[in-house]
This record gives structure tokens, sequence and C-alpha cells, in this order.
């Protein structure tokens, strides 16, 4: 179990991210997403556990990790336990799971459905696009149960007439077995932990240390 480092949502999770899961952190940019997936990085890098971290956008920042580590007064060592990969395509994002092997405690997907909606922009391409993001998520939740390796991924909000929902949260909202909505309320933040019973909110802030939980 790998904890969040927010007590209340840790409360809420049962201690943390358990293994064979797949949790998804949403919301809209600057909540905090990439944030606390490096939170989650940390305290399992802290236990000494190897960890790989997949980047479709290009925002993997290594300086904020340490930023973050000294803090925790870590040993900055933890470097050498994470696996970065770039990637820069749908192809890409597809046939890197392949290489995916079981030695890893964490795998961190940030963010997990960028390049499919930069690939397939157009309305006569949903099909498409619906189609090969669900075969990837339904790999993703078989390697997941296959390997014990918890599975985190970030994810985008998009604007539908005048709301905002999930990217292709129809899709998802499947395969994953944890929902953590990120949102910004008015000075501060406010989290929710969605399941099909209720939801459970959480307020925090974000500071350099990373995300901290409020009262």
């Amino acid at each position: 179990m790998i904890r969040t480092g927010l007590e209340k949502l840790d409360q809420l999770l049962g201690g943390g991210l358990n293994n064979s899961t797949i949790t998804d952190i949403f919301g809209a940019s600057g909540t905090g997403k990439t944030q606390l997936a490096l939170q989650i990085m940390l305290n399992a890098l802290s236990e000494n556990h190897k960890i790989l971290y997949q980047d479709t956008t290009g925002n993997f920042r290594p300086e904020r990790l340490v930023e973050m580590a000294k803090y925790k007064e870590m040993d900055m060592n933890f470097l050498d336990r994470i696996t970065v990969g770039r990637i820069t395509s749908v192809i890409e994002q597809q046939n890197s799971l392949d290489r995916i092997k079981s030695d890893f405690s964490l795998i961190v997907i940030d963010n997990v459905t960028d390049l499919f909606s930069f690939e397939y922009p157009k309305e006569e391409q949903i099909l498409e696009k619906t189609t090969q993001f669900s075969k990837y998520m339904k790999q993703l939740s078989q390697i997941a149960s296959a390997t014990k390796i918890p599975i985190l991924l970030t994810n985008m909000m998009r604007k539908i007439d005048t709301t905002e929902q999930e990217n292709m949260d129809s899709i998802i909202s499947l395969y994953t077995h944890i929902k953590i909505k990120l949102a910004r309320k008015q000075a501060n933040y406010e989290g929710q932990l969605i399941n099909p019973i209720q939801k459970n909110h959480f307020l925090y802030t974000i500071t350099k240390q990373g995300l901290t939980g409020l009262p």
C-alpha cells in the first residue's frame, strides 16, 4: 500500500493505494494533479520501491521531485529508482505497455488521454479514438491484475457546452478502481474521492512541499 501523503484522503482510501488498482486523478489545470502524483511517488520511493513514470506531455520536472524530497530529508539517490519514458504518440503509448516489467512497484501515466485527444481531434475520428483508447485501457487493466502493480493516472477536463467533465470519462471510468477529482475552491482546493455510493470530500492547499491537507 502506498500513501498519498494527504491524511484525510489516506483515511478515505483505507490507508493508501492498494496493489492491482488503477487510480485516476483528474481535474482542471493548476489543481495539483501532477503534484499529487509526484507526492505519491516520493512516498513509494521512501520505501525503496522502483517506479515507471510515463510522460506524455513533456512536463516531467525531476527538480520539482528533488525540491519536495528535501522537505522529507530523503536520500537524493532516489532518482536512480525512477524510469522515465517520454511518450510522443498514441502508438508509442500503446506499445509501451508491452515493456512493463513486474519489478516496478508503481506505474504513473501523466497524462493518460492527452495524446489520444491530440491525434484524433475531429468529430469524424471519435469512433477511432474511442476504440483505440478502450483497447489501451483494457490492456492497462490486465497489466494491473497480472502484475499486482498499482497504476496511477492523471487526466484533464474538457468543456462541453457550458459544463466541464473529465476527458473520455465514459471509457476511463470502466477500468479505474479509484477516482479522485481535484478542483479549485475559493482560496484553496477541494478534492473528492468518488465511488458509486457517495462522494467523500477533503480540503488541501498546494505548497513547496506538495499537497497539504486542511481541516
